[in-house]
């Protein structure tokens, strides 16, 4: 009977208890996993099979002899073993903030606590469909109100870097233009944290209307923006003794998006990215 996630230990131990007993392809496959711990925590089998030069049989038979039931489950206990070793780190960064009286050690261990719920909650499969529609869409609109606007223009920007027809929504710019050239093709991510705004809402309902996917990041599946949306995307923000959100926690989700993005249309991206650079440099805009 195979191993629970539960029961497994780290990966790098089972892989010490268990290498005497692969065969050569398969400690060939480990070495290079443990070499190359995060990047082939989201790897495809084929990726690692051609980084190894081994069949991509032998890449499952490994999942299978250190005791996982599937490949995938062996990648979920690979990041397991990231996050606690992250989580160590950060511990013993915090305490030696909090053990040297650093004001803002209390704030930095909030944010902390704020990114492990959100990959507790984190939906692998969710994610996945939601970059997959980023990356198809005809166009992407990004829409925050209030609080939420910092992390919108952000995140505009940087999918703006990735793909093209990419537009910020602002209350002062062109609102009902940007919505008659919405379709069913395209995709609209409406940030919205307590409290949330108003104008957020009303233009996510508006845009699917015209036809649009939406995608939400927002604290709670019942919050207003939430209880519409076909994808949600769940983290909280950091709000301190005067009601007022940081919104470190809702960046940090929204990169993984980004991260998400470029290793599932890496070439394309790449591509682009290279052209990008070609032209700051034409252009001289940026200091090196």
């Amino acid at each position: 009977m195979k191993a629970t996630m539960t029961e497994l230990l780290q990966f790098e131990d089972l892989v010490k208890q268990k290498f005497n007993g692969l065969s050569a392809g398969q400690k060939k496959v480990a070495e290079y996993i443990l070499q190359h711990l995060e990047k082939a925590s989201y790897d495809t089998i084929a990726k690692i099979s051609r980084d190894t030069e081994v069949s991509e049989t032998t890449v499952i038979r490994l999942s299978y002899a250190l005791g996982f039931n599937s490949f995938s489950e062996m990648q979920k206990g690979i990041r397991k073993q990231i996050l606690d070793q992250n989580q160590l780190a950060a511990q013993q960064d915090a305490g030696e903030a909090i053990g040297t009286g650093n004001p803002y050690a209390k704030i930095i261990e909030q944010d902390i606590h704020i990114l492990k719920q959100t990959l507790a909650q984190l939906d692998l499969d969710h994610m996945d469909k939601v970059i997959d529609h980023l990356i198809q869409a005809d166009t992407v609109h990004v829409v925050g109100g209030r609080s939420s606007y910092a992390a919108a223009s952000w995140f505009a920007m940087m999918l703006g870097n990735l793909r093209d027809n990419v537009k910020l929504i602002s209350s002062n710019g062109d609102v009902l233009e940007g919505l008659a050239n919405l379709t069913n093709q395209s995709v609209v991510v409406a940030i919205s944290f307590p409290r949330y705004a108003r104008e957020t809402h009303k233009y996510a309902k508006t845009a699917q209307v015209q036809g649009a996917t939406l995608i939400s990041v927002t604290d709670n599946k019942l919050s207003p923006i939430g209880c519409i949306s076909s994808y949600t995307l769940l983290t909280n923000t950091n709000k301190d003794e005067t009601g007022l959100n940081s919104i470190a926690p809702v960046v940090s989700l929204l990169n993984l998006v980004v991260v998400g993005m470029r290793m599932k249309d890496h070439t394309r991206i790449m591509s682009r990215l290279q052209k990008l650079e070609e032209l700051y440099s034409a252009y001289d805009i940026l200091f090196e």
